[in-house]
């Protein structure tokens, strides 16, 4: 994107995985309120174990995505 470094991209794809787990997050609770569930402890670990993979692979996701297209530019202009 600007920098060789990468920092951008990266600093970005970690936004992105913050705001894709907490758009999870708000939708995991919608759905339990409307499902009348009651969290207990085993359930708070599960959806914690569930955000926490969510955010780092989106992040990484996000961070290969950009990387990649960012060689596909930079070799399309030489």
């Amino acid at each position: 994107m600007g920098r060789r470094g990468g920092e951008l991209e990266a600093f970005a794809a970690f936004l992105g995985g913050l705001l894709v787990t907490g758009l999870l997050a708000g939708v995991l609770v919608a759905a339990g309120a409307l499902a009348h569930i009651e969290a207990g402890p085993l359930l708070t670990k599960a959806v914690a174990a569930v955000l926490t993979a969510t955010w780092v692979l989106s992040t990484l996701a996000l961070y290969l995505r950009m990387i990649a297209r960012g060689r596909t530019r930079s070799g399309s202009r030489s």
